[in-house]
């Protein structure tokens, strides 16, 4: 008896050490329980750090998530920078442009394997502008300048033949500030996703040039799959809050699989008030339209990063020329890791 007893003990010992390694087990206890993310905002390619909270599955992970919504992803990146968030709710893209300034960022779980956008001709500019190349000297709105959205609007100047410098860019927000300025006559076209694109496009004040609610429409209009939503870091932190990271991961992969099996009402009933900028039978219907672009596993693939890399550099010449290590812009490990538990 004594014996088996040592031989039980030994055991359980054994695999306490190994718990407590981290990265060893998606349970382990996060090292900074009480953590800030900024949020390029809360359109629904945003919906499943938004989902997490709501259904508690950051404090299932052991967190306490303080959530931040910024006007844009340049804000929300500017914030981490700075020191006031932790993590970003953000485009993946800034991982790519902060490279080639020497930033090492780190994408770590994707939110949306495509970005949901719709770029589109205001209501009072409809008559004007039927192409592109009609954009020259027009007013666009972007979230803020700088922003994933902003970077969208040059690529397709770019193809277009014209340069970021033939527009003037607008932060106009991505939420009810995005509405307001596409009514009001404020900007001429505006790059967006949705709730806000199904809500203009319903009262008739956007009038689409291209689509990226799907992934066909993206794969078209960008040439591959384009992650556009994602949660990152710097490096320095993932390195030193390994299972903190990984409980962010685990709550976010937790909120995707369930919207995977949602239905829409569920999907809308389960967003916060202060989240929603429709009525219910609008939100659900915008929700529809895009629904497809919300990843399913939370992976980023080489061919998309590829992708995200060959749009940016097709008209900023700073990322055409730089050396970048596109591996080095995102880590799969957590959600490989949560999903072997």
């Amino acid at each position: 008896m004594i014996s088996t007893r040592r031989l039980l003990l030994s055991i359980l010992a054994a695999c306490a050490a190994l718990v407590t390694q981290p990265g060893a087990s998606a349970a382990a206890a996060p090292e900074k329980p009480k953590l800030s993310l900024a949020a390029a905002g809360v359109g629904f390619p945003y919906l499943p750090f938004v989902i997490a909270q709501s259904r508690g599955y950051f404090k299932q992970a052991g967190l306490d998530v303080d959530i931040g919504v910024f006007s844009g992803g340049a804000k929300a990146l500017q914030a981490m920078l700075g020191g006031s968030a932790d993590i970003v709710a953000g485009a993946y893209s800034n991982t790519i442009t902060m490279a080639a300034k020497g930033q090492k960022l780190v994408s770590f779980v994707t939110l949306a394997s495509c970005p949901g956008w719709v770029f589109g001709v205001t209501r009072g500019s409809h008559d004007k502008v039927k192409t592109y190349a009609d954009l020259k000297g027009k007013r666009i709105g972007v979230s803020s300048p700088g922003s994933s959205f902003h970077m969208g609007v040059n690529y397709l100047l770019n193809r277009a033949g014209l340069k970021p410098g033939d527009v003037s860019i607008i932060g106009v927000g991505s939420s009810a500030g995005a509405i307001a300025a596409a009514r009001s006559g404020q900007i001429d076209a505006l790059m967006s996703n949705d709730p806000v694109a199904t809500v203009l496009q319903g009262s008739g004040d956007l009038y689409p040039l291209a689509v990226m609610r799907d992934p066909a429409g993206t794969r078209a209009t960008l040439g591959g799959d384009y992650p556009e939503a994602s949660v990152y870091t710097t490096r320095e932190f993932a390195a030193k809050y390994p299972n903190t990271v990984q409980a962010v991961t685990n709550a976010i992969l937790e909120a995707e699989r369930w919207m995977a099996q949602a239905t829409p009402e569920q999907v809308v009933a389960a967003v916060p008030p202060q989240y929603a900028l429709a009525d219910k039978e609008m939100f659900i219907r915008a929700y529809g339209n895009m629904q497809s672009c919300i990843s399913r596993d939370g992976l980023m693939t080489d061919a998309a990063a590829h992708t995200v890399r060959d749009v940016l550099a097709a008209f900023d010449p700073d990322i055409d020329k730089a050396s970048i290590d596109l591996k080095a812009t995102y880590d799969n490990r957590f959600v490989e890791n949560a999903n072997r538990h």
